[in-house]
């Protein structure tokens, strides 16, 4: 709630048991039902005190059956509970009103006007307003007629003509409010639904930026780490040829990914490139790099590659990624000493890669939201590493585009086993 209305003792009552994130329908009724309260209430118990002083006890009783209907109103506003139940107490003010104003002619039945007003806002359905409303502006036709004098003695004629001033005017009355609610009501719904598309929009838009610039740190990490290397002194030409060769690839891998950032938009993602290579090899020229980030844990790479070659058609980079954020995430939840085991196996129709690590391993009821973005499954590493909840379902992205799927397997303190099944005919 803004400062400005809590200043506002009339706003901050209209605004009493609205949740900030109430749709505009309730938001509306809960507006429109203070408002009746704070209309009705105050009058209903000034009747209250003139009545008695006047010693006129059953419209005093009247009156305690309106504050009483009030302060249920009151609670069920405060509270939050009881919502329902608001048509009803409209309903009952009104019946009470109509007996009043039936009862000592005092134009009490002018209140029916305003409950009308509030019954638009209330009622969810066009029909329950307008029986409500039918009924309402009959019983003000007919209190009005009867307070005519000698209405009988008049021709027919000019009774009905006497009725219809008094109802058409009431019609035309009812009619304009529904509409004006019809109107109203489509044209802000629509507003609140094109905001609604817009936040969608911008945090669809904050998640690419923040997918990109959580993938972009392993490539920044292997550059700023290889050219710490090669500024020693004591490498040889080759070992420092052969670093050279992987600044080059991880600085590829950051190119790709600032594509697909500037690709990525709601009408425009990057078509996966697909062509044909041989799986192990692939894995065998990453294997130093993800080794690279390893070091600084003392933690052990062991690979066991299928006995026959692999020749499958994937998207090298993405599955590159796929297979950084798995090594990543089992360095990051690794102990210092550990290893890290990286399987390909392979039958007729799909291969099937595994990373397993000796790390904390993921409790059961949080392996099923680890591949969600930003979940609440996110851990923190053995090293305090912070953990953004965003590397699997970025891989769980990547391997659904390759009609293929990913898994895990874990227990707790004794590590985990990520498996990623890939068909290897071209999807």
């Amino acid at each position: 709630m803004k400062p400005s209305i809590k200043r506002n003792p009339i706003l901050t009552f209209l605004y009493l048991g609205i949740p900030d994130d109430a749709s505009f329908v309730d938001r509306q009724k809960g507006y429109m039902f203070n408002l009746f309260i704070l209309i009705g209430a105050p009058f209903a118990v000034l009747s209250l005190i003139v009545n008695v002083s006047q010693q006129a006890y059953f419209p005093a009783f009247i009156n305690i059956i309106q504050i009483s209907c009030f302060a249920l109103a009151l609670w069920i506003t405060i509270s939050g509970k009881w919502k329902e139940f608001r048509v009803v107490i409209l309903i009952i003010l009104s019946a009470v009103a109509m007996i009043a104003a039936y009862s000592y002619q005092n134009s009490g039945e002018y209140r029916l006007l305003i409950m009308i007003v509030a019954a638009v806002v209330l009622f969810d359905r066009s029909w329950q307003y307008i029986i409500f409303a039918a009924t309402a502006s009959a019983a003000f036709v007919y209190i009005r007629m009867i307070q005519i004098p000698d209405l009988a003695d008049q021709p027919i004629g000019d009774i009905v003509f006497t009725c219809l001033k008094i109802f058409l005017p009431i019609l035309l009355y009812v009619l304009s409010l529904l509409y004006f609610k019809i109107i109203y009501f489509r044209n802000l719904q629509q507003l609140e639904d094109t905001n609604k598309a817009l936040a969608i929009t911008t945090r669809q838009k904050d998640q690419i930026l923040s997918t990109v610039a959580h993938d972009l740190r392993t490539p920044i990490s292997n550059i700023s780490s290889i050219t710490e290397l090669i500024q020693s002194d004591h490498l040889s030409q080759a070992d420092k040829a052969n670093f050279l060769h992987m600044i080059g690839h991880s600085s590829r891998s950051a190119l790709h990914l600032i594509n697909d950032l500037l690709q990525n938009s709601d009408t425009q993602v990057r078509q996966s490139h697909f062509e044909i290579v041989e799986l192990n090899q692939l894995f065998n020229s990453w294997i130093p790099s993800l080794q690279l980030r390893a070091n600084d844990k003392h933690i052990q790479i062991l690979t066991h590659f299928f006995s026959a070659p692999i020749d499958i058609s994937i998207d090298v980079d993405r599955i590159e990624r796929v297979i950084n954020n798995l090594v990543n995430n089992a360095i990051k939840f690794s102990p210092d000493g550990s290893k890290i085991f990286i399987q390909i196996t392979a039958d007729s129709k799909h291969t099937r890669i595994t990373v397993t690590d000796q790390g904390i391993g993921i409790p059961k009821e949080k392996q099923e939201l680890v591949f969600d973005m930003f979940s609440k499954a996110q851990r923190v590493g053995t090293s305090g590493e912070k953990s953004f909840g965003m590397g699997l379902s970025i891989c769980k992205q990547i391997i659904e585009q390759h009609q293929g799927n990913i898994s895990v397997q874990s227990e707790e303190h004794k590590g985990s086993t990520f498996t990623v099944e890939l068909p290897l005919q071209r999807p």
